[in-house]
Formats: structure tokens, C-alpha cells, sequence
């Protein structure tokens, strides 16, 4: 039987899609509820009332956006322009992906790292849009070590198993033709200057 070989690129895109901040996403607020809830199936309800609330907007949007752009447009090119390329788009992902779990979060006085995890990778991206106005920076590295940043913080030195997922994603962004290593590694501090700063405003690091 013939084995089936993967390219360099293939696997690359196959890591990409599998780090996406998106899919990340998910056990990451996942781990972080079921932590705060204990053994009751209340984290299973914080879960999916803020993944819910965090993309519905977004996806909204991202149709709209798509429905604008010409019916010769590749899905990859529409992505860009939602989530990397353009400063205005980003922005507005920006605030509908936060506005509506922060406000469901905070008011039905849901867990604070979970609305702290919620508020740092909303500024994160805040941050990746206003620094791509100067220079492009890795969105997919920043998101990514701002999500891990929660695990980190909140879980202690046993979360830092997730930290070799950095390195593999940010060289998968590379081999794919994403990104110079310089971008890699700005991301990767974005991310993590600002999810220090926010888990410090909400006193959950020291």
C-alpha cells in the first residue's frame, strides 16, 4: 500500500490551521471554566455562553465583509482582509468579538480569569491592528501566546507544557511564507506584554 507524503508547505498549513487562534480558542476557555467551576457542570455553561457571544458577531461580520469582496476572491484573501491586512476590519473584529462575552461575563458575575482571559486576547488583538499600522507583526503568534498566557498564569508551571506549541506554530507561519522571524517574535511579545498587563489589572499576577 502506497504511504501518502505530506509536503513541507502541506504540513505547515496542516499546523497553522490546527494553532489557529480560533481553534485554540476554544479548550483554552474550556480548561479555564471547568478550573473555576470545580466539579459541577456550570463550566460546561460559561463555556459555551462565551464562545458563543465571542463569535457571533464576528461571523456576522466576516459574512457581510465576504458578501462585499468580488465573487473571484479566494477564502484565503478574504481572511486577510478580515483578520490580518486591513486596520479598520481587524478593529471592528476586535470590539465584536469582546464587547458581548465581556458584558455577558461580567454582568451575569461570571469567573473573573475568564473574563480576564476574554478582555487580554481582545486587546491583543486591539494591539496586533494598531501595530500593523507601522509594521506587520504575527496575529496568529500574538493571539495564540496571549490565549497559552491565561494557562499560564492561571494554572502555574504545569501549563507551561503548551510553550513548545509557540515555536512549532510561529515555524509553520514562517515555512508557509507568513512571516520573517522578527515578526514572529513581536507577535509572540505583544501577546505576552499585553495578557501580563491585563491578568495585572485584574490582580490575578502577584
Amino acid at each position: 500500500m502506497a504511504t501518502i507524503r505530506q509536503s513541507p508547505m502541506q504540513r505547515a498549513r496542516l499546523i497553522s490551521n490546527l494553532l489557529h487562534p480560533w481553534v485554540v480558542l476554544v479548550p483554552v476557555v474550556s480548561l479555564v471554566a471547568y478550573d473555576t467551576a470545580g466539579e459541577s457542570l456550570e463550566w460546561v455553561g460559561w463555556t459555551l455562553l462565551t464562545l458563543a457571544s465571542a463569535f457571533l458577531l464576528p461571523a456576522i461580520y466576516a459574512r457581510i465583509r465576504a458578501s462585499m469582496l468580488s465573487g473571484s476572491e479566494t477564502r484565503q484573501k478574504i481572511s486577510r482582509d478580515l483578520f490580518r491586512d486591513n486596520f479598520w476590519d481587524l478593529l471592528v473584529m476586535a470590539v465584536l468579538f469582546g464587547i458581548c462575552p465581556i458584558l455577558v461575563l461580567y454582568y451575569l458575575d461570571g469567573p473573573e480569569t475568564l473574563l480576564a482571559t476574554v478582555v487580554a486576547v481582545s486587546v491583543t488583538m486591539l494591539a496586533i491592528a494598531l501595530t500593523n499600522l507601522v509594521y506587520r507583526a504575527s496575529f496568529h503568534l500574538a493571539m495564540v501566546t496571549s490565549m497559552l498566557s491565561a494557562l499560564w498564569i492561571h494554572f502555574g508551571l504545569v501549563s507551561l507544557v503548551t510553550l513548545p506549541l509557540l515555536p512549532v506554530l510561529g515555524i509553520s507561519r514562517y515555512q508557509l511564507g507568513e512571516h520573517s522571524p522578527a515578526q514572529i517574535v513581536t507577535g509572540f511579545f505583544i501577546g505576552l506584554a499585553v495578557s501580563g498587563a491585563v491578568f495585572f489589572g485584574f490582580g490575578l499576577i502577584g
